[in-house]
């Protein structure tokens, strides 16, 4: 089974069975975690990718021992698409994950999302799977395929249905979480702590016993914002910077002190010679629930294909990777699954319809170098509407410097080059229309390869009758981004038997 989620710790261990060949891998995954949303500058060509605010040494140690990649995405705007995308190496639009799991009817009942999203809206939006496949081969099916030695392990949040994790893989979990958990309280609101003790004593129980593959997806930094009450004692003004939820930096710090105590139970067990350690996020930050936050210098947020919605964190740190270094080559989330075979001796037995590609290569070349992906193309397909962040079904696709934005609704394509605009504010169909031509046939001909379903018109739409527009939470909201930039004490894990 196929799974995993927004940050990405991997680890190679140096375990009395762990040869070359079988390192360990720790996959940290963090929640609605974007781009600037770190003190680490994930382009240190660029000041602002950094926050003013937030604190994250932790990061910051971890960037300065490996790699960051300044153009690091999540495989889709939101939760479901990007975990199911990772442990897979398909894009959303190929699995069919163009939406969260939510959203789909179950046992008869429709929920808020659905009754809200998918009933009466200008486009009949077809809805997304409501499950990872047990057919899909998962990054924990893939190592325990190569080398049965193999222990894995998901703590945190799982959001991808298909029952416990252990259908996909994975020996050691927290069940099938969804965003509840994470919403707990004192004494640890976002279970931050109890996430990070169950990788601890994973960790303790296993580092040294055999090689291993641990998933930690935190809560955090997912709203609603949650911290310690004495965290926040350490934040005072805040005039004058991109950041100013001091609430927000919080729980960020909170959420950076776990990434430490897994680094440091690395080090204590003395794995971080054979380890792998992938730092990343689910999707771009969230912006529309009042002032959380803002992803400036990008465009927009949580739930859109433009830079905020899909462009995040992303740090790699392992055997024969450069200290403090940069790679300005896109990077993606699913990308991770033909990482780690190779890393593992593995890619022979990848499938053959995958998307990403290996970054071992740009990993041990100083960040130089080109991806070799089964789609050359990074492709996004967020097939849903979310009248509030004024998000209609929406596609992109990014080849080199160019990214063409696809908004099913007008049918209307913009075409930007990130070199020269990463805030996409200037559309450049007209000057480079061969470019915004060939970009839109290559992503319609992949949809149409895949078969993806898309969106068609609803002749039947009563705007009158549209509840994304008459309910509460369908309220106006500014427009964010696009030349308009807005401000905006632990449980053991389960053993699967």
């Amino acid at each position: 089974m196929r799974t995993f989620t927004a940050v990405i710790l991997v680890a190679a261990t140096t375990a009395s069975l762990g040869a070359a060949d079988s390192p360990n891998i720790v996959l940290i995954l963090t929640d609605d975690q974007g781009w600037t949303g770190t003190s680490v500058p994930m382009d240190q060509r660029i000041r602002s990718s950094a926050s003013d605010l937030y604190r994250t040494p932790n990061l910051e140690r971890l960037a300065q021992q490996g790699m960051r990649f300044s153009n690091g995405y999540a495989p889709a705007p939101n939760c479901s698409p990007t975990r199911m995308s990772i442990q897979t190496g398909k894009t959303a639009a190929r699995l069919g994950a163009t939406d969260i799991l939510d959203v789909v009817p179950r046992n008869g009942s429709a929920g808020g999302f659905f009754s809200r999203y998918y009933v009466n809206k200008p486009l009949n939006i077809p809805l997304p799977i409501s499950d990872l496949p047990d057919e899909e081969l998962t990054i924990a099916e893939l190592l325990k395929q190569h080398d049965s030695a193999y222990k894995t392990a998901h703590f945190g949040k799982w959001h991808m249905a298909g029952g416990s994790p252990e259908r996909h893989g994975y020996d050691f979990h927290d069940g099938p979480t969804t965003n509840g958990p994470g919403r707990q309280g004192e004494p640890d609101p976002k279970r931050t702590g109890e996430v990070t003790m169950s990788a601890l004593s994973f960790l303790d129980d296993h580092g040294n016993a055999s090689p291993f593959f641990m998933q930690v997806s935190y809560y955090a930094v997912h709203n609603p914002i949650m911290f310690k009450s004495g965290t926040i004692a350490g934040y005072s003004k805040t005039e004058g910077r991109q950041h100013i939820n001091i609430r927000y930096a919080s729980m960020t710090e909170e959420l950076d002190a776990g990434l430490g105590r897994i680094l440091d139970k690395l080090e204590e067990l003395g794995l971080q010679g054979n380890t792998y350690v992938i730092y990343t996020s689910d999707n771009g930050a969230e912006i529309t629930e009042g002032t959380y936050t803002n992803n400036e210098p990008l465009a927009k947020g949580k739930t859109h294909v433009w830079e905020g919605g899909i462009r995040v964190p992303l740090v790699i740190r392992g055997p024969g990777i450069d200290a403090n270094s940069q790679c300005n080559a896109p990077a993606i989330g699913y990308d991770f699954l033909p990482t780690i075979a190779d890393w593992v001796g593995a890619a022979d037995a990848l499938p053959d319809n995958i998307d990403g590609g290996s970054l071992a290569p740009v990993l041990t070349n100083g960040g130089r170098g080109e991806i070799n992906r089964g789609t050359p193309s990074l492709i996004w397909y967020y097939s849903a509407y979310r009248n509030h962040k004024h998000v209609a079904p929406q596609a992109a696709i990014r080849l080199g410097n160019h990214k063409l934005i696809w908004e099913f609704e007008s049918d209307q394509t913009r075409l930007f080059d990130l070199d020269l605009d990463i805030g996409e504010t200037t559309d450049l169909s007209r000057v480079r229309p061969k470019v915004a031509k060939q970009m839109h046939e290559n992503l319609r001909g992949y949809f149409s390869a895949v078969d993806a379903k898309l969106p068609t018109i609803n002749k039947d739409y009563d705007p009158t009758k549209d509840p994304g527009l008459t309910s509460g939470t369908g309220r106006a909201q500014p427009r964010q981004g696009g030349g308009q930039r807005g401000r905006g004490g632990a449980r053991r894990p389960t053993e699967s038997r």
